[in-house]
């Protein structure tokens, strides 16, 4: 039985992998934001599983939160085998960037520097693990956007923000972050990110969308691959006893490409700095 955390298990992807770890009999502890929506969820997932899987409150926006959850997580197990950073925001009705208290731009400060800290906060468990890894998420949507560029001169600056923009500028973080802790971690840490495509929303969210965005969602959401799918890709690369060919990989675990940005190695080092610096310079395990 392994111990794996995932974020964001309250709903699509994450609830799917959540169910089916559950379901295999390992001890998962379910990271959601909205306590009511995250009792629902663990209601469903203990329902198939062979070990009562763990409702934890964690906000990735809000850093007390996040270190409020790792140690919950310290005093509830001796190690941590996995973490699954799949929880993110995509609000496409905003118009206007929001901030948090600390300053950072919404999409930013939960997309990368929330999983970030996060995994600081964690690596001491999972440097107890006879294997452990991380598993970070980015988005097939970067494809459209080959010579995307981290936006070192303005991170929470409010002039280039549109929610595409800021969602897929912390998705390349994401694969930057996983390439560093590749590098950093090496023989200690298992370290993939997976480029995630388009996915299937549950109705809940659909309904919730204003009529004229869910009108013309439909089509995308008909020809989008399934929650399920992806949730039995974030299994297997939790459990599968050999770890995937390169640290990142599509839907079906075969290895692709990274923007050019995500491979020079000055900028990986130099994100790793400000993210460093963003969350309080948090101590690693590695």
């Amino acid at each position: 039985m392994l111990t794996i955390a995932i974020t964001g298990a309250n709903s699509g992807i994450g609830l799917r992998a959540a169910r089916t770890l559950a379901a295999a009999g390992h001890h998962v502890l379910a990271l959601c934001r909205d306590p009511g929506r995250g009792r629902a969820a663990l209601a469903d997932i203990n329902a198939q599983a062979v070990h009562p899987a763990d409702l934890v409150q964690a906000d990735l926006s809000i850093p007390g939160s996040i270190h409020a959850a790792a140690d919950h997580i310290a005093q509830a197990a001796g190690h941590l085998d996995v973490l699954i950073n799949n929880s993110a925001v995509f609000d496409q009705t905003l118009r206007q960037p929001v901030f948090t208290p600390e300053g950072h731009e919404l999409f930013w400060a939960t997309n990368h520097l929330g999983p970030f800290l996060l995994t600081a906060r964690l690596s001491p468990l999972l440097a107890a693990a006879p294997s452990p890894r991380v598993i970070n998420i980015a988005s097939k949507g970067l494809l459209s956007m080959p010579r995307i560029r981290i936006r070192f001169d303005g991170l929470d600056d409010p002039s280039w923000f549109s929610p595409t923009r800021a969602y897929y500028h912390a998705k390349l973080a994401q694969i930057m972050t996983t390439l560093t802790l590749a590098d950093r971690a090496k023989g200690h840490l298992g370290a993939t990110c997976v480029r995630v495509p388009a996915v299937r929303l549950d109705a809940d969210r659909v309904a919730a969308m204003p009529w004229l965005l869910r009108t013309l969602y439909a089509p995308k959401n008909r020809m989008a691959v399934p929650a399920e799918h992806l949730g039995r890709t974030y299994a297997h690369l939790a459990t599968a006893p050999d770890g995937p060919p390169t640290p990142y990989v599509d839907e079906d675990l075969r290895p692709v490409r990274a923007p050019a940005f995500a491979y020079d190695a000055a900028a990986r080092e130099r994100l790793w700095e400000v993210s460093q610096a963003a969350t309080g310079d948090p101590a690693w395990a590695w």
